[in-house]
């Protein structure tokens, strides 16, 4: 990270973040979702999803929000973005694992790569957030290398 663009804490806090999201990412890419399929509600599964994707859209919006103009957040602003995101993007990882193969192959390819990209959505912001000098950042660069947002907006398109 340049040394312009945060301190060594925060920056060590987006990493983690960072890297963590980067092991979730290749879990839900190479994992099965859900053997069993007792008392699983297809319609509650939507719901919960949905949720979950319009939670990460919420918090990456914050996270832009905050290095999109000087100053930067506090190190303890920054740990409780980092946590908000990890959070948020845990419990969409966990609500892609409740689908169980019962409901087709397709559909679950399905949510799992659209589950995938808005990860990777994330993991952009993260690295431009990263890599580039605060003075740089705009929030229309963010918002154009965040792809977390366009993303998210694939999830209502989904067949249910």
């Amino acid at each position: 990270m340049s040394a312009e663009n945060c301190d060594a804490p925060l920056s060590v806090s987006l990493r983690n973040v960072l890297n963590s999201i980067q092991c979730i990412r290749d879990r839900v890419r190479d994992g099965e979702s859900n053997e069993s399929d007792g008392a699983f509600n297809l319609s509650n599964f939507w719901d919960t999803l949905n949720q979950a994707v319009k939670a990460v859209s919420q918090e990456a919006t914050k996270l832009s929000l905050a290095f999109s103009r000087p100053p930067l957040p506090s190190v303890q602003d920054g740990e409780k973005l980092s946590e908000s995101i990890l959070k948020s993007v845990l419990t969409l990882s966990a609500v892609y694992y409740w689908l169980p193969k019962s409901q087709g192959v397709t559909l679950r390819r399905q949510v799992r790569d659209a589950t995938v990209e808005v990860l990777e959505g994330v993991l952009q912001l993260l690295e431009i957030i990263l890599s580039s000098p605060l003075h740089s950042l705009t929030q229309e660069q963010l918002t154009s290398t965040g792809g977390v947002w366009s993303a998210c907006d694939q999830f209502p398109q989904l067949p249910k």
